[in-house]
């Protein structure tokens, strides 16, 4: 049984007629015929009295009619109840990230996502933790990801990742070959009070970790601030100072050659991200896409809780060819 086939009943109970039914239908009169007599075979009875000028309904061809309406009502429900869901699901999803970070993070995120949810769109919100917060709050994101701390008491994080930061220096600086790459003391980074610090914006995040770690040793005397990770990455290797960066934005083929890196012994060296979201909005497409990033970062290897994406091996200062796991 089609369901066309109880539709097309029902306008003939409305018009009387097969041929006035039909051209209602936009089919021919032989399709709707058929239709008829394809009913009629799978229930044995007939539905229809021919009569000169049209037709009408048998007792049997009444029943049907009344029994297809409920049955096309129940199914246009279910139809429109669906489309709400697929709708959601289609939905553009808006997510904001740190700006210093969305280079590094939405790649892996997209690549995972998409795979599971391809008809969702996603429209990324590049901003300082601060902005975001606001835009969250009201209700122009369904999210971000940002590190802590998170302000607004409204809003509710999750953890995604833990990043380490390492100390970096050109390759070509003295202290690298005074101290061999690989964990430095608070009293070996002290030596290092008087260079040029490179740093992001002052006033961010990321830089008052980074700051905070001299902190607790001497104030930098000497201070480069910039916009992007990707220039710090490229001053620190050309020699015009040192500074901190993600353990995420070390390139392997680098070390040693550009940069050195070093890990940071005894101090909290390390950021953490979290998905800040307003826990009165209700979720809808924002669930799935958190599921799969928190799944995606909860199976990635770690070393300490640090983010094992785009990770380096870091030399061991005690041997010349041993490696510690990546960062």
């Amino acid at each position: 049984m089609l369901l066309k086939d109880l539709y097309y009943m029902t306008q003939i109970a409305g018009c009387g007629s097969l041929s006035r039914a039909a051209r209602q239908l936009g089919i021919t009169q032989s399709a709707l015929s058929h239709a008829v007599s394809r009913l009629e075979r799978e229930f044995s009875v007939p539905l229809l009295a021919r009569q000169t000028g049209g037709v009408t309904l048998t007792p049997a061809g009444q029943a049907m009619v009344a029994e297809a309406q409920t049955i096309l009502f129940h199914c246009r429900t279910m139809k429109e109840t669906l489309a709400g869901y697929a709708q959601a699901d289609r939905r553009n999803l808006k997510i904001g990230i740190t700006t210093l970070h969305e280079k590094y993070v939405i790649p892996m995120l997209v690549k995972h996502y998409s795979a599971s949810y391809p008809q969702t769109s996603i429209t990324f919100v590049s901003a300082h933790s601060d902005e975001l917060e606001e835009k969250v709050l009201a209700g122009a994101l369904d999210f971000c990801i940002m590190p802590l701390p998170v302000r607004s008491p409204r809003l509710t994080a999750r953890e995604l990742f833990s990043e380490e930061i390492l100390l970096a220096l050109p390759a070509s600086h003295p202290f690298a070959g005074q101290f061999p790459p690989g964990e430095l003391t608070v009293r070996e980074l002290a030596l290092l009070e008087n260079e040029t610090f490179i740093i992001t914006r002052k006033n961010g995040k990321f830089a008052r970790v980074c700051l905070d770690i001299c902190g607790s040793l001497f104030p930098p005397v000497n201070l480069i601030e910039i916009n992007s990770l990707d220039t710090l990455y490229a001053l620190i290797a050309k020699n015009t100072g040192v500074g901190f960066i993600p353990a995420t934005l070390v390139r392997p083929e680098d070390l040693g050659r550009k940069i050195v890196c070093y890990r940071l012994k005894d101090l909290q060296a390390r950021q953490t991200f979290v998905i800040t979201r307003d826990p009165e909005r209700e979720l809808t497409a924002a669930a799935e896409f958190i599921g799969v990033a928190c799944g995606l970062f909860a199976g990635q290897p770690q070393t300490g809780g640090s983010l094992a994406a785009g990770a380096v091996s870091i030399p061991s200062p005690d041997t010349q060819n041993a490696a510690e796991p990546g960062v």
